[in-house]
């Protein structure tokens, strides 16, 4: 899902925020700090913690995952 960056906010409810990202790859947009979310146009604070709650997820999900 989180492959497919539209349809991942869509289920965090913050589906407004696409364009932001529209450009970027699912890797790239799960590294993005809160200044560089702000940079981008994500100016509600409850949004970029909501994103970088569920980016620190996502990244610690990949860590775990085996290689080959």
């Amino acid at each position: 899902l989180v492959k497919d960056i539209p349809a991942w906010l869509r289920s965090l409810r913050l589906h407004k925020y696409t364009d932001c990202f529209a450009d970027m790859d699912w890797t790239d947009v799960v590294s993005l700090s809160d200044e560089q979310l702000q940079a981008k146009g994500v100016a509600a604070l409850g949004a970029r913690r909501k994103m970088l709650k569920v980016f620190e997820a996502v990244q610690a999900e990949t860590r775990h995952e085996p290689v080959g």
